[in-house]
Protein backbone atom coordinates (compact mmCIF):
# COMPACT_ATOMS: atom_id res chain seq x y z
CA UNK A 1 0.00 0.00 0.00
CA UNK A 2 1.02 3.42 -0.49
CA UNK A 3 0.34 5.37 3.26
CA UNK A 4 0.35 9.10 3.87
CA UNK A 5 1.09 9.77 7.47
CA UNK A 6 0.50 13.26 9.13
CA UNK A 7 2.16 13.80 12.66
CA UNK A 8 4.07 15.78 14.80
CA UNK A 9 7.67 15.00 14.15
CA UNK A 10 8.56 16.58 17.84
CA UNK A 11 10.00 14.08 20.38
CA UNK A 12 6.53 12.81 22.37
CA UNK A 13 4.36 10.02 22.31
CA UNK A 14 2.22 10.48 19.12
CA UNK A 15 5.17 11.51 16.88
CA UNK A 16 7.50 8.17 18.34
CA UNK A 17 4.24 6.37 17.50
CA UNK A 18 3.57 7.62 13.92
CA UNK A 19 7.25 7.12 13.04
CA UNK A 20 7.32 3.59 14.49
CA UNK A 21 4.58 2.72 12.56
CA UNK A 22 5.89 4.32 9.55
CA UNK A 23 9.13 2.46 10.03
CA UNK A 24 7.42 -1.26 10.11
CA UNK A 25 4.93 -0.81 7.53
CA UNK A 26 7.85 0.38 5.25
CA UNK A 27 10.01 -3.18 6.59
CA UNK A 28 6.68 -4.85 5.48
CA UNK A 29 7.53 -3.60 2.04
CA UNK A 30 4.79 -0.67 1.57
CA UNK A 31 5.47 2.90 0.84
CA UNK A 32 4.99 5.93 4.05
CA UNK A 33 4.65 9.28 3.11
CA UNK A 34 5.02 11.59 5.68
CA UNK A 35 3.66 15.29 4.77
CA UNK A 36 4.86 17.82 7.51
CA UNK A 37 7.84 20.01 9.31
CA UNK A 38 10.14 16.92 9.19
CA UNK A 39 10.12 13.34 9.72
CA UNK A 40 9.46 12.43 13.49
CA UNK A 41 13.20 12.13 15.04
CA UNK A 42 13.76 8.29 15.22
CA UNK A 43 13.29 7.96 11.48
CA UNK A 44 16.51 9.54 10.42
CA UNK A 45 18.59 8.32 9.12
CA UNK A 46 15.78 7.79 6.96
CA UNK A 47 14.90 4.16 6.13
CA UNK A 48 13.68 3.15 2.61
CA UNK A 49 10.53 3.36 1.75
CA UNK A 50 9.71 6.37 3.63
CA UNK A 51 9.28 9.81 2.42
CA UNK A 52 9.11 13.14 3.30
CA UNK A 53 6.90 15.90 1.88
CA UNK A 54 8.06 18.65 4.18
CA UNK A 55 5.63 21.74 4.24
CA UNK A 56 7.29 24.49 6.62
CA UNK A 57 6.26 25.36 9.52
CA UNK A 58 6.44 29.21 9.27
CA UNK A 59 5.77 31.31 6.23
CA UNK A 60 6.04 34.93 5.57
CA UNK A 61 2.93 37.27 6.03
CA UNK A 62 -0.11 37.27 5.06
CA UNK A 63 0.20 33.44 5.47
CA UNK A 64 1.99 33.34 8.60
CA UNK A 65 2.31 30.39 10.76
CA UNK A 66 -2.01 30.34 11.70
CA UNK A 67 -1.75 28.95 7.57
CA UNK A 68 0.30 25.68 8.68
CA UNK A 69 -2.83 23.67 8.34
CA UNK A 70 -4.16 24.86 5.06
CA UNK A 71 -0.46 24.58 3.55
CA UNK A 72 -0.44 20.93 4.92
CA UNK A 73 -3.48 20.41 2.76
CA UNK A 74 -2.26 21.56 -0.40
CA UNK A 75 1.10 19.56 -0.05
CA UNK A 76 -1.35 16.66 1.10
CA UNK A 77 -3.60 17.04 -1.88
CA UNK A 78 -0.74 17.09 -4.36
CA UNK A 79 0.93 14.10 -2.44
CA UNK A 80 -1.98 12.01 -3.24
CA UNK A 81 -2.39 12.86 -6.61
CA UNK A 82 1.33 12.13 -7.80
CA UNK A 83 2.30 9.06 -5.21
CA UNK A 84 -1.09 6.86 -5.50
CA UNK A 85 -1.59 7.40 -1.69
CA UNK A 86 -4.43 4.57 -1.26
CA UNK A 87 -4.99 5.60 2.51
CA UNK A 88 -4.24 8.89 4.83
CA UNK A 89 -3.15 8.65 8.74
CA UNK A 90 -3.61 11.41 10.82
CA UNK A 91 -2.23 11.50 14.24
CA UNK A 92 -4.28 14.46 16.26
CA UNK A 93 -7.30 15.71 15.23
CA UNK A 94 -5.55 19.70 15.10
CA UNK A 95 -4.31 20.38 12.80
CA UNK A 96 -3.73 16.58 11.21
CA UNK A 97 -7.18 15.69 10.57
CA UNK A 98 -8.39 19.11 10.32
CA UNK A 99 -5.92 19.14 7.39
CA UNK A 100 -6.74 16.06 5.84
CA UNK A 101 -10.67 16.79 5.42
CA UNK A 102 -9.84 19.84 3.77
CA UNK A 103 -7.19 17.70 1.29
CA UNK A 104 -10.43 15.29 0.95
CA UNK A 105 -13.01 17.88 0.17
CA UNK A 106 -10.26 18.95 -2.73
CA UNK A 107 -10.00 15.65 -4.14
CA UNK A 108 -13.51 15.10 -4.13
CA UNK A 109 -14.95 11.25 -4.70
CA UNK A 110 -11.13 9.94 -5.73
CA UNK A 111 -9.60 11.20 -2.09
CA UNK A 112 -8.80 8.07 -0.31
CA UNK A 113 -10.36 6.78 3.40
CA UNK A 114 -8.99 8.54 6.45
CA UNK A 115 -7.65 6.75 9.41
CA UNK A 116 -7.64 9.50 12.72
CA UNK A 117 -5.93 7.94 15.67
CA UNK A 118 -6.57 10.09 19.14
CA UNK A 119 -4.01 10.23 21.58
CA UNK A 120 -5.23 11.77 24.50
CA UNK A 121 -5.02 15.29 24.45
CA UNK A 122 -6.06 15.88 21.52
CA UNK A 123 -9.62 14.43 23.62
CA UNK A 124 -9.23 17.65 26.35
CA UNK A 125 -11.10 17.60 29.70
CA UNK A 126 -12.64 21.49 28.75
CA UNK A 127 -12.83 23.19 25.69
CA UNK A 128 -15.12 25.21 24.14
CA UNK A 129 -18.13 24.57 22.40
CA UNK A 130 -16.75 25.57 19.57
CA UNK A 131 -13.34 23.45 19.66
CA UNK A 132 -15.92 20.59 20.36
CA UNK A 133 -18.11 20.61 17.07
CA UNK A 134 -15.19 21.24 15.24
CA UNK A 135 -13.25 18.09 16.90
CA UNK A 136 -16.51 16.27 16.48
CA UNK A 137 -16.75 16.74 12.67
CA UNK A 138 -12.97 15.45 12.21
CA UNK A 139 -14.18 12.61 14.11
CA UNK A 140 -16.93 11.74 11.82
CA UNK A 141 -14.96 12.34 8.34
CA UNK A 142 -12.69 9.68 9.44
CA UNK A 143 -13.73 6.42 8.59
CA UNK A 144 -11.41 4.75 11.31
CA UNK A 145 -10.98 5.89 14.64
CA UNK A 146 -8.26 4.69 16.61
CA UNK A 147 -7.08 5.02 20.61
CA UNK A 148 -3.94 3.33 22.29
CA UNK A 149 -6.06 2.08 25.70
CA UNK A 150 -9.87 1.55 26.25
CA UNK A 151 -9.17 3.99 29.00
CA UNK A 152 -8.90 6.69 26.34
CA UNK A 153 -11.63 5.09 24.06
CA UNK A 154 -13.94 5.94 27.16
CA UNK A 155 -12.86 9.14 27.20
CA UNK A 156 -13.36 10.01 23.68
CA UNK A 157 -16.30 8.36 23.54
CA UNK A 158 -18.05 10.35 27.07
CA UNK A 159 -16.62 13.40 25.57
CA UNK A 160 -17.29 13.54 21.75
CA UNK A 161 -20.39 11.67 21.42
CA UNK A 162 -21.64 8.26 22.80
CA UNK A 163 -22.01 6.14 19.44
CA UNK A 164 -18.37 6.93 18.86
CA UNK A 165 -16.62 3.00 18.33
CA UNK A 166 -12.97 3.96 18.82
CA UNK A 167 -10.77 0.81 17.72
CA UNK A 168 -8.10 0.07 20.31
CA UNK A 169 -4.78 -0.72 18.61
CA UNK A 170 -2.41 -0.27 21.41
CA UNK A 171 1.20 1.15 20.98
CA UNK A 172 3.73 -1.16 20.21
CA UNK A 173 7.46 -1.95 21.09
CA UNK A 174 10.11 -3.43 19.10
CA UNK A 175 10.80 -5.82 21.59
CA UNK A 176 14.16 -6.80 19.73
CA UNK A 177 16.00 -3.39 20.19
CA UNK A 178 14.27 -2.60 23.57
CA UNK A 179 15.78 -5.29 25.80
CA UNK A 180 17.37 -5.94 29.21
CA UNK A 181 20.42 -4.74 29.75
CA UNK A 182 23.31 -6.41 32.46
CA UNK A 183 21.64 -6.75 35.62
CA UNK A 184 23.21 -3.50 37.91
CA UNK A 185 25.98 -4.63 40.70
CA UNK A 186 26.04 -1.28 43.02
CA UNK A 187 23.94 1.27 43.44
CA UNK A 188 20.32 1.89 41.86
CA UNK A 189 19.23 4.24 39.09
CA UNK A 190 15.63 5.52 39.04
CA UNK A 191 14.70 6.57 35.35
CA UNK A 192 12.30 9.18 33.77
CA UNK A 193 11.69 10.78 30.75
CA UNK A 194 9.21 13.48 29.47
CA UNK A 195 8.37 16.50 28.33
CA UNK A 196 8.65 18.29 31.98
CA UNK A 197 4.91 19.48 31.64
CA UNK A 198 3.05 20.04 34.51
CA UNK A 199 0.82 16.90 33.65
CA UNK A 200 4.04 15.03 34.33
CA UNK A 201 4.20 16.16 37.63
CA UNK A 202 8.08 15.96 37.02
CA UNK A 203 8.64 17.83 41.18
CA UNK A 204 6.78 14.35 42.51
CA UNK A 205 9.89 12.88 40.54
CA UNK A 206 12.51 14.37 42.96
CA UNK A 207 10.28 14.24 46.19
CA UNK A 208 10.07 10.69 45.54
CA UNK A 209 13.53 10.34 44.62
CA UNK A 210 14.61 12.19 47.77
CA UNK A 211 12.82 9.67 50.31
CA UNK A 212 14.30 6.50 48.82
CA UNK A 213 18.29 7.95 48.25
CA UNK A 214 17.44 8.72 52.30
CA UNK A 215 17.08 4.56 52.73
CA UNK A 216 19.52 3.07 49.70
CA UNK A 217 22.47 5.00 47.34
CA UNK A 218 21.09 5.40 44.54
CA UNK A 219 20.71 8.04 41.18
CA UNK A 220 18.01 9.61 39.44
CA UNK A 221 18.39 10.22 35.71
CA UNK A 222 15.69 12.34 34.16
CA UNK A 223 15.62 12.36 29.97
CA UNK A 224 14.24 15.53 28.70
CA UNK A 225 13.39 18.92 28.88
CA UNK A 226 10.30 21.83 29.07
CA UNK A 227 8.32 24.06 31.23
CA UNK A 228 8.77 22.33 34.62
CA UNK A 229 12.37 21.93 34.50
CA UNK A 230 13.84 24.82 36.54
CA UNK A 231 10.97 24.06 39.47
CA UNK A 232 12.48 20.43 39.42
CA UNK A 233 16.57 21.57 39.62
CA UNK A 234 14.95 24.02 42.59
CA UNK A 235 13.43 21.48 44.14
CA UNK A 236 16.27 19.30 44.35
CA UNK A 237 18.27 21.40 45.89
CA UNK A 238 15.96 22.14 48.45
CA UNK A 239 16.03 18.83 49.71
CA UNK A 240 19.80 18.31 48.98
CA UNK A 241 19.66 15.44 46.17
CA UNK A 242 21.13 17.97 43.60
CA UNK A 243 23.97 16.29 43.30
CA UNK A 244 22.37 12.71 42.86
CA UNK A 245 19.70 13.73 40.04
CA UNK A 246 21.56 13.82 36.03
CA UNK A 247 19.78 15.89 33.44
CA UNK A 248 20.05 13.57 30.59
CA UNK A 249 18.78 16.59 28.30
CA UNK A 250 16.74 14.95 24.97
CA UNK A 251 19.57 12.22 23.25
CA UNK A 252 18.16 10.85 19.99
CA UNK A 253 18.26 7.02 21.40
CA UNK A 254 17.03 6.80 24.94
CA UNK A 255 17.50 3.08 24.67
CA UNK A 256 21.09 3.09 26.50
CA UNK A 257 19.47 5.71 29.75
CA UNK A 258 16.47 2.79 29.54
CA UNK A 259 19.05 -0.55 29.80
CA UNK A 260 21.00 0.90 32.66
CA UNK A 261 17.88 1.69 34.58
CA UNK A 262 16.55 -0.54 37.32
CA UNK A 263 13.42 1.55 37.90
CA UNK A 264 11.24 3.79 35.71
CA UNK A 265 8.92 6.47 37.79
CA UNK A 266 6.16 8.12 35.93
CA UNK A 267 4.12 10.03 38.31
CA UNK A 268 1.84 11.72 35.94
CA UNK A 269 -1.65 13.32 36.65
CA UNK A 270 -2.92 12.01 32.74
CA UNK A 271 -1.30 9.34 30.45
CA UNK A 272 -3.78 7.91 27.18
CA UNK A 273 -1.10 5.07 26.94
CA UNK A 274 2.35 5.46 28.38
CA UNK A 275 4.82 4.32 25.71
CA UNK A 276 7.70 5.19 27.75
CA UNK A 277 6.41 3.04 30.72
CA UNK A 278 6.30 0.39 27.98
CA UNK A 279 9.47 0.86 26.31
CA UNK A 280 11.11 0.36 30.02
CA UNK A 281 9.14 -2.56 30.69
CA UNK A 282 10.66 -3.90 27.11
CA UNK A 283 13.86 -3.40 28.89
CA UNK A 284 13.09 -5.61 32.06
CA UNK A 285 12.62 -2.44 33.81
CA UNK A 286 9.21 -2.50 36.59
CA UNK A 287 7.47 0.70 36.54
CA UNK A 288 6.27 2.84 39.59
CA UNK A 289 3.59 5.49 38.75
CA UNK A 290 0.04 6.98 38.78
CA UNK A 291 -3.14 4.63 38.83
CA UNK A 292 -4.60 6.73 35.43
CA UNK A 293 -5.84 6.57 31.83
CA UNK A 294 -4.35 3.70 30.48
CA UNK A 295 -1.17 3.22 32.04
CA UNK A 296 -2.71 0.36 34.47
CA UNK A 297 -3.21 -1.28 30.91
CA UNK A 298 0.62 -1.05 30.21
CA UNK A 299 1.71 -1.91 33.33
CA UNK A 300 -0.13 -4.12 34.83
CA UNK A 301 1.48 -6.41 37.34
CA UNK A 302 4.80 -5.60 36.32
CA UNK A 303 5.42 -2.34 38.99
CA UNK A 304 3.26 -0.84 41.13
CA UNK A 305 0.62 2.27 40.27
CA UNK A 306 -0.71 4.59 42.88
CA UNK A 307 -3.31 7.97 43.19
CA UNK A 308 -1.83 10.71 41.37
CA UNK A 309 0.13 12.84 43.49
CA UNK A 310 0.77 9.79 46.30
CA UNK A 311 4.53 10.59 46.44
CA UNK A 312 4.93 8.78 49.83
CA UNK A 313 3.01 5.52 48.59
CA UNK A 314 5.53 5.33 45.27
CA UNK A 315 8.32 5.80 47.26
CA UNK A 316 7.78 3.44 49.82
CA UNK A 317 6.46 0.94 46.70
CA UNK A 318 10.12 2.07 45.20
CA UNK A 319 12.12 1.21 48.07
CA UNK A 320 10.36 -2.16 48.74
CA UNK A 321 11.60 -3.32 45.14
CA UNK A 322 15.01 -2.01 45.02
CA UNK A 323 15.87 -3.10 48.16
CA UNK A 324 14.99 -7.03 47.76
CA UNK A 325 16.74 -8.31 44.87
CA UNK A 326 14.52 -11.36 44.60
CA UNK A 327 11.67 -9.23 44.12
CA UNK A 328 13.31 -6.49 41.79
CA UNK A 329 14.15 -9.80 39.66
CA UNK A 330 11.26 -11.04 39.52
CA UNK A 331 9.26 -7.66 38.69
CA UNK A 332 12.35 -7.32 35.80
CA UNK A 333 11.44 -10.96 34.50
CA UNK A 334 7.24 -10.01 34.25
CA UNK A 335 8.08 -6.94 32.78
CA UNK A 336 10.03 -8.04 29.66
CA UNK A 337 7.41 -10.84 29.23
CA UNK A 338 4.55 -8.44 29.26
CA UNK A 339 5.78 -6.56 27.21
CA UNK A 340 7.27 -9.38 24.37
CA UNK A 341 3.55 -11.09 25.14
CA UNK A 342 0.80 -8.64 24.52
CA UNK A 343 2.71 -5.36 23.33
CA UNK A 344 5.68 -6.88 20.82
CA UNK A 345 5.49 -4.97 17.45
CA UNK A 346 4.67 -7.84 15.06
CA UNK A 347 1.66 -8.12 16.77
CA UNK A 348 0.23 -4.81 16.59
CA UNK A 349 1.45 -4.12 13.18
CA UNK A 350 -1.34 -7.09 12.08
CA UNK A 351 -3.76 -5.36 13.11
CA UNK A 352 -3.21 -1.76 11.89
CA UNK A 353 -2.43 -3.63 8.14
CA UNK A 354 -5.50 -5.62 8.60
CA UNK A 355 -7.22 -2.28 9.13
CA UNK A 356 -5.57 -0.59 6.61
CA UNK A 357 -6.31 -3.14 3.76
CA UNK A 358 -10.33 -3.33 4.95
CA UNK A 359 -10.59 0.32 4.14
CA UNK A 360 -8.77 0.36 0.86
CA UNK A 361 -10.58 -2.69 -0.23
CA UNK A 362 -14.03 -1.28 0.72
CA UNK A 363 -12.52 2.18 -0.97
CA UNK A 364 -12.24 0.24 -4.29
Amino acid sequence: MNVAVLCFHTLGGSGVVAGELGRELARRGHEVHFVGAALPGRLLPKPDRIFLHEVPLEEAPPLGAQAFPVLLAAQLTEVVRKHGIELIHAHYAVPHAAAALLARAALGPQAPPLVLTLHGSDVPEHATEGHMLLLRRLVREARAVTVPSAALAARAGARLFPELRASVIPNFVDTERFSPGPARTSGRVLFHASNFRPVKRPVDLVRIFARVRSQIPATLVLAGDGPERPRVEEEARRLGVAEHVRFAGTPPDLLPLLRSADLFLLPSASESFGLAALEALACGVPVVGSRVGGLPEVVGEAGALFEAGAVEGMALAALRILDDAAEHARLRHLARDRAVKLFAAPLILERWEALYQRLVKEKR
